[in-house]
């Protein structure tokens, strides 16, 4: 009983020590963290849009579930570009977040911050073959690619018509209701 009790104690010493370890690591990387994922964000935002003037963007909040942070993004002559979103969803494969651009209700640009999930080069290639991006804007409308076409933007219709059947269908699946809820949402801008 006694030598239970001594192993007992000495794992939950070496719990509590690991924990700390990592409440301490969490604190001090906290704001290198949070520092990085803002400036990925910009760099993102500037591939998107290069003439974007954060001092004269205005952000807006919403009430969709998805929808992380909205902005309506202004040139330096306070021109609007475009709205972007930052949308993040998760399914059982883990979770995805993406930059995407809306301009006069039109699905402009869509672009990765995050992809944590496990087929993730699968959905990478899905995005990238489905949607226009700053590397491809080679469309694939209707099952089984079998309409491709070169393209500039997506209304909510075509979204809608695009074909979720891949090596990661749910993947594939949270990227387009996170796409939708964007372009849903600039439709009411």
């Amino acid at each position: 009983m006694l030598k239970n009790l001594k192993i007992a104690s000495i794992l939950a010493g070496i719990a509590l020590i690991c924990s700390l370890l990592i409440a301490l690591i969490n604190m001090l990387t906290y704001d290198t963290i949070k520092n990085n994922n803002l400036e990925k964000e910009l760099n993102t935002i500037q591939t998107i849009f290069s003439d974007y003037d954060s001092s004269k963007s205005i952000e807006y909040e919403s009430d969709n579930q998805y929808i992380e942070k909205k902005i309506k993004a202004v040139d330096s002559n306070d021109n609007t570009l475009g709205y972007l979103y930052t949308v993040s969803g998760k399914n059982a494969y883990g979770n995805i977040s993406l930059m995407v651009a809306v301009v006069d209700e039109m699905l402009y640009q869509v672009e990765f911050l995050e992809n944590n999930q496990s087929f993730s080069s699968t959905v990478y290639d899905y995005l990238k073959t489905s949607y226009p991006s700053s590397t491809d804007t080679a469309v694939h409308i209707g099952a089984y690619n079998s309409n491709d076409f070169l393209i500039d933007s997506l209304s909510l219709s075509d979204v809608e018509q695009i074909d979720v059947s891949c090596g990661a269908t749910y993947g594939a699946t949270l990227i387009k209701n996170l796409i939708l809820a964007a372009l849903e949402d600039g439709r009411e801008a």
